[in-house]
């Protein structure tokens, strides 16, 4: 228990009053009456407030998208026989902010009463959430505080809700295109098409020689380019994606961004792998499609961690040498190193490019942009623009070499990367560059 707002200012006047007892005594008579009607008052509201229930609904596990405003649901009723003014307090875990909150309702009775809680996902993760804590009174002179509800759980996941809204727009796209009849492109990939008769100058390694012996007359096979191909998604989890930007990582940004684009390659009937890498690459998950497919990517994505490390780019190549044997589409969501790092980095893309399509999705630094471009008013200021346009073109001198060693580059801010990464992807499947 605890004093309540009305009970704090009728002590008040009785304690204004009790300074005029030296001046008029028979006001001794009067306060000493308030104060025990006070007393007596008070006592009567605890004891009613002893035997009311506060009756708590909420999820056992709430799960949230990172990145994003969403609304946690807590359901109060109570036991009382008359209408309660309720305050209700709910601390949040490390994964959320804020980390705490306040909420006024009254309640009727035989009413419960819906409140809803406006928090933001900041880190991936799952934790506990403790009971909320309710102080209620009736007439205002004490509030009870009592905890309210058990302990729930909650789930941070990457951030599914651009999955969402893009869903609808790609089912309007597809209806748009309803009837229409994709041609097989022939030539030499990995899917069949038809047997045909052999015609001058066919190779001979396409022979299907039971098909020929079948038939007395040599048979070839056809084979069209795939229709299906191959995208691995590469996170880099090195120490420079974990500076924040929007309220989280940049990991997270880029764990939004590979969940976008591997339901958009499983839209687009390619097959689609992951993996993250620092000093070396992890196992990852396999090239596969599906929705089981996807659900395991969205479990692995959920797990991963910016490591204080750095990045090797060539442990992550000859890995991709040895795991992808058709070329492949290799989206690599990274932060550029510096200038004197990057030597391993070129090598990388010598490596990748003879047989692969490696596709660079750059996180930018808009403050180390702004920065560069900053017109400065005084020496300190002179200092830190220079410092901030020599990394600023050594960064831009780095992705033109990047382009010129055959990889693709795409710059964009933290936030946009899922969108800016279909992009690019869908206009590599436009131009055919795989």
């Amino acid at each position: 228990m605890r004093p309540g707002p009305l009970l704090i200012r009728f002590a008040g006047a009785i304690a204004l009053a009790a300074l005029l007892v030296p001046v008029a005594t028979w006001m001794v008579w009067i306060v000493t009456a308030a104060a025990a009607a006070l007393a007596v008052a008070a006592t009567a509201e605890a004891l009613s407030l002893r035997r009311v229930a506060i009756v708590v609904e909420r999820a056992r596990a709430v799960a949230l998208p990172l990145g994003e405003e969403d609304t946690a649901t807590i359901r109060v009723a109570t036991t009382a026989s008359r209408p309660l003014r309720l305050t209700i307090r709910q601390r949040w875990p490390a994964l959320v902010a804020p980390p705490s909150m306040i909420k006024e309702a009254l309640c009727r009775p035989g009413e419960s009463v819906q409140l809803d809680f406006s928090v933001r996902a900041v880190s991936r993760g799952t934790a506990e959430v403790d009971p909320a804590f309710v102080a209620f009174t009736g007439r205002g002179l004490l509030e009870r505080i009592a905890p309210a509800g058990g302990a729930s759980s909650i789930h941070v996941l990457p951030n599914l809700h651009a999955v969402r809204r893009l869903h609808k727009k790609l089912n309007a796209f597809a209806l748009r295109s309803l009837g229409a009849r994709a041609a097989p492109r022939i030539g030499k990939g990995r899917d069949f098409d038809r047997l045909r008769d052999y015609v001058l100058d066919d190779e001979y390694r396409d022979i299907a020689w039971k098909a020929s012996a079948r038939h007395g007359r040599l048979i070839v096979r056809e084979y069209r380019l795939d229709r299906s191909q191959d995208i691995l998604i590469c996170i880099d989890r090195g120490h420079r994606m974990a500076a924040r930007a929007e309220g989280i990582t940049r990991l997270d940004h880029a764990v939004n961004a590979a969940v976008l684009m591997s339901y958009i390659c499983n839209r687009m009937e390619d097959k689609v792998g992951m993996l993250a890498f620092d000093t070396g690459p992890d196992k990852g998950l396999a090239i596969g499609r599906g929705a089981s497919h996807l659900r395991a990517i969205t479990a692995y994505v959920s797990q991963l961690e910016a490591e204080y490390r750095d990045t090797d780019y060539l442990a992550l190549a000859g890995a991709l040498r040895k795991r992808a044997h058709h070329r492949s589409l290799l989206l690599i969501l990274t932060a550029l190193p510096e200038r004197e790092e990057r030597h391993d980095l070129l090598r990388a893309v010598d490596l990748l490019s003879a047989q692969h399509l490696p596709l660079f999705l750059v996180m930018t630094d808009r403050d180390l942009r702004a920065a560069a471009e900053l017109l400065p008013s005084n020496r300190e200021e002179l200092s830190r623009a220079l410092v901030a346009r020599d990394l600023w073109l050594g960064r831009m001198e780095l992705i033109r070499e990047l382009r010129a060693h055959g990889a693709l580059v795409v710059e964009t801010t933290p936030e946009d990367a899922g969108v800016d990464g279909v992009n690019a992807y869908l206009d590599v499947k436009r131009r055919q560059l795989l």
